[in-house]
């Protein structure tokens, strides 16, 4: 399946470029921002479609294996082996962090993301599963709307003799095994507050995977892709009627103030923009 990852045009392909495209206002409004990614081990992916926008990124992973093959092949400019809880570089040696889909890998993921916030100067991206289980009160009315959906969802599938667990809690086999560990809003919030940042953007996104998109052709006619697409299209619809959460959310910690054309540029594409009070105790110099 991992060569699978490497082409462009399959429906497993078309699934992971709707979610890279949410760094597009970023990569347009900071041209000559370096990008760092985490957990990069498909071939270093992620800093291929930065590269590919002509910006400059370096894949990392835990794991160098596919990404020597990369950097052999000319998929990536370059790479380093890294552990996300112990990153090798400088404090904001990197403009952006990006880390997309590995952070619910981690055991220990809130000790990688203050190793990206340390590293990163401008800001840190994560595009990860969304945890449903963490809703703020303003939101209240969407939670038990989503409560009730679920129950309703679980008792059909275990009707039909299939298991289900909630995003919120539940063990990927498919990450050897690892706890499934999702963000929130919320969480991002905690974090951004007790160091005292001060902007913040989130996005929620739908996606749906069946066994076979690696290797399915993107096609308009391909039944595989219709199905794709149309699962997330009712997604989607379910989300703004407020009785399902987004399955993923895009985040966006900045440490330092965006630029007014970026806060534009993210609004257009659907971010919310948080602006965060400042800590009243701390004076700064």
């Amino acid at each position: 399946m991992a060569k699978s990852w490497l082409n462009a045009d399959t429906v497993d392909s078309w699934r992971h470029q709707r979610m890279y495209r949410s760094i597009d206002p970023l990569l347009s409004c900071y041209p000559t921002a370096r990008w760092l990614t985490i957990g990069d081990g498909r071939y270093g992916n992620d800093a291929h479609y930065i590269q590919q926008k002509g910006r400059n990124a370096l894949a990392t992973d835990i794991s160098d294996l596919l990404l020597k093959e990369a950097k052999e092949i000319g998929y990536v400019t370059d790479w380093r082996k890294e552990n996300a809880e112990s990153l090798t570089f400088s404090e904001e040696e990197f403009d952006f962090v990006l880390c997309k889909e590995s952070y619910h890998h981690f055991p220990r993921p809130m000790v990688a993301l203050y190793e990206m916030i340390r590293v990163a100067k401008i800001g840190v991206v994560l595009i990860e599963p969304n945890d449903s289980g963490i809703l703020s009160p303003s939101k209240i009315g969407l939670l038990i709307s989503y409560m009730l959906f679920r129950r309703f969802f679980i008792k059909f599938m275990r009707f039909l003799g299939k298991e289900t667990y909630s995003n919120a809690g539940g063990y990927e086999p498919s990450g050897g095994g690892n706890y499934i560990y999702p963000i929130s809003e919320r969480e991002i919030e905690k974090v951004a507050l007790g160091l005292n940042l001060e902007t913040l953007a989130f996005k929620g996104l739908n996606d749906s995977y069946i066994e076979g998109v690696e290797y399915e052709r993107l096609h308009k006619d391909s039944e595989l892709y219709r199905r794709v697409k149309t699962s997330i299209e009712k997604a989607d619809l379910r989300c703004k009627l407020g009785v399902q959460c987004y399955c993923y959310l895009v985040a966006i910690i900045f440490k330092q103030t965006p630029l007014d054309e970026c806060v534009k540029a993210l609004r257009n594409d659907n971010f919310k923009v948080v602006q965060l009070p400042r800590n009243p105790c701390v004076t700064e110099s």
